[in-house]
């Protein structure tokens, strides 16, 4: 009797199941080949695996020190974009010197204080940062723009301080590069910076 019973509920259950499915969902699909091959839109997973706990969490100060820093990188490009623009037009060198220099001055009035108050590795994220969105070198941006005596006072100023002006981005190489390549996608997904 117990089977039966079991039986019953079994065959009712299914019975409703059949019945209250009114539509048929289609996924869609392609035809590659005489074969039909279903397409589905499914998120990308960025999976980054760490070698331990002390990675996640140096991982995790990265993220915010990351975070915290870029919006000045793309100031940076922006400012360089639109002082090369501006260079272009004007003729004589002795033009481009003053109006290099009258920009400069905008400038550090703008961002010295925000910048002083960044960390030590908070200007050595800048620094990298900075040769990812333009594709040049701290040192050789303060060279072209500043001169050479001041670029090479800044760089020994660094080096006093353990960083190089002259740092790349290479997040092939790099597993720190890596990471702020995967949080700045992750970034970028999530809306974070508008201007990414």
């Amino acid at each position: 009797m117990n089977n039966s019973f079991l039986f019953f509920l079994i065959f009712v259950l299914l019975s409703l199941n059949s019945h209250s499915q009114d539509t048929i969902f289609v996924s869609p699909f392609i035809i590659v080949d005489g074969e039909k091959i279903i397409t589905s839109n499914i998120p990308q997973l960025d999976v980054i695996e760490f070698i331990d706990n002390a990675e996640r969490r140096r991982f995790q100060k990265l993220k915010r020190r990351v975070l915290k820093v870029y919006p000045y990188a793309l100031q940076t490009k922006l400012k360089v974009d639109s002082l090369n623009f501006a260079l272009d037009s004007l003729g004589k060198k002795r033009k481009k010197r003053k109006h290099i220099r009258s920009v400069a001055k905008i400038i550090k009035k703008q961002y010295a204080t925000a910048l002083k108050n960044l960390s030590m590795k908070e200007g050595r994220i800048l620094i990298k940062l900075i040769y990812r969105e333009t594709g040049i070198s701290t040192y050789r941006l303060l060279r072209e723009y500043r001169g050479w005596w001041s670029a090479t006072m800044w760089q020994t100023f660094a080096k006093m301080y353990d960083h190089d002006l002259k740092s790349t981005f290479d997040p092939i190489n790099n597993r720190e590069d890596m990471f702020i390549d995967k949080i700045l996608d992750q970034a970028k997904k999530e809306g974070t910076f508008t201007n990414l």
